[in-house]
């Protein structure tokens, strides 16, 4: 009956959240199908095993969410996030060109938007917040269908600023746990950006063109604002962008705790952007961050509760030394065991806090180092957790006023197609090239 009691669960947590259910009472709700099924003592499996792990998962992520959701906030109050994707529209902009080369732009305007906020240290969730109003002015002034917007806004969010070398996003920042450097595989990370941005843009801009041949065309919804709402004193490009450089330069060259990078970047960003601010603006702005900061870290802690549940099964573990000792190449069996884990959860900070330090002494002694380990197994991370049993893909569709099946299918392309070719890529150099940095 385990077995059984681990699909339905799992079943349960994708139906409960594909019918909005919050993550975290879904979390619980398939923790509970779990426990009944398997028969597992309900008030320790639920009380227990569940709470603890979402307990221990808060003490962990909560300061990086906390001071991450401060900064999203300075980003979004005084302006910054849309001087950035303002400067980054009006150059890729210039010169004009055909509808096709058009809509390229306009991708890469909202993929890159996205990921260098999120590069610079604000949590992927709430960066879905604050880039939102900036695609839509763009996607108007693309002509692109609404339908694709959370296709880019998330191929920019969910997918290489979560995996890449030097991220300070949770899912590379847990990845060195197993006792590596945030920038490990930096060469090979960097050809798995490159070309998870050219399949997303490629397809995306495909897809948009064939959708704009059938006379759709941008319509905005009634809550929909552009970058022609923000605020009119915005700090210039150089400006916003100094506490991305900050963030980066504090956590990957002075090697300064994750959280605390953050808070130092916060502190500076209060600074940098008091002009345009003030005393009280500032507050606000923190004061919003904090209060927004305990959902994104309460889903995650669900997700991970219904997982502890799930492992302290039998039968997971019995699958889990089944994997590891079926006859298949140690990238091979890498690969699957992540993204098998992250599709289970629903997340890839979950997936690689589960399954890393759990397969990284069995894959060290196939032969693969603890930088291989780390760099393909948290670029396969964001293969399946994005799958619509996602509570950030329920999210992002949610915020922009999509059906799922209308929202859905860009996000799949962005996110699970993109991201599986850049783990390919990611793989292959890193074996061919293993003296590579």
């Amino acid at each position: 009956m385990g077995y059984v009691a681990i699909v339905a669960g799992f079943a349960v947590l994708v139906i409960l959240c594909l019918f909005n259910v919050h993550v975290m009472v879904a979390s619980f709700v398939a923790a509970f199908v779990v426990s009944v099924l398997a028969g597992l003592p309900l008030a320790d499996s639920l009380i227990g095993v569940f709470f603890d792990r979402f307990g221990t998962i808060v003490t962990s992520l909560f300061p990086m969410f906390l001071f991450g959701a401060m900064l999203a906030k300075l980003y979004t109050f005084s302006g910054a996030a849309v001087s950035i994707a303002g400067s980054i529209c009006t150059a890729m902009f210039r010169g004009g060109g055909s509808p096709k080369k058009r809509y390229a732009l306009g991708f890469l305007t909202v993929i890159i938007a996205s990921a260098v906020l999120c590069y610079g240290g604000i949590n992927a969730a709430v960066a879905l917040i604050a880039i939102y109003p900036i695609a839509v002015g763009v996607f108007h002034r693309a002509g692109i269908p609404k339908r694709f917007i959370m296709g880019a806004i998330c191929g920019g969010a969910f997918t290489f600023s979560l995996s890449g070398p030097g991220s300070p996003q949770p899912t590379n920042v847990v990845g060195m746990a197993i006792g590596t450097t945030s920038y490990c595989g930096f060469v090979a990370g960097m050809a798995g950006i490159l070309v998870e941005i050219a399949v997303m843009s490629a397809v995306l801009t495909h897809m948009c063109a064939k959708a704009t041949a059938r006379g759709e065309t941008f319509i905005p919804g009634p809550r929909d604002i552009g970058i022609e709402d923000g605020p009119l004193n915005r700090p210039k490009l150089i400006p916003a962008l100094l506490p991305v450089v900050i963030l980066l330069f504090v956590f990957n060259l002075l090697g300064v705790n994750i959280a605390f990078s953050i808070l130092i970047t916060v502190l500076a960003a209060s600074v940098i952007f008091y002009p345009q601010l003030g005393r009280k603006r500032t507050m606000d702005a923190i004061n919003a961050g904090a209060a927004s900061s305990l959902a994104p870290v309460g889903a995650i802690a669900g997700v991970n509760g219904f997982a502890a549940v799930v492992q302290s099964l039998p039968e997971y573990q019995q699958f889990i030394d089944g994997v590891l000792q079926a006859r298949m190449p140690a990238v091979v069996l890498l690969i699957v065991c992540v993204s098998f884990i992250c599709m289970m959860t629903g997340g890839s900070t979950t997936g690689v806090q589960i399954a890393l330090p759990a397969i990284a002494p069995v894959l060290t002694q196939l032969g693969l180092s603890l930088p291989f380990i780390h760099r393909v197994g948290v670029f396969a991370a964001t293969m399946l957790d994005s799958l619509p049993n996602s509570g950030s893909v329920i999210m992002a569709v949610g915020l922009a006023d999509l059906k799922m099946r209308e929202g859905y299918p860009p996000v799949f392309v962005s996110t699970v197609l993109a991201t599986t070719c850049g783990t390919i890529i990611v793989a292959l150099v890193m074996t061919l090239f293993p003296a590579l940095p």
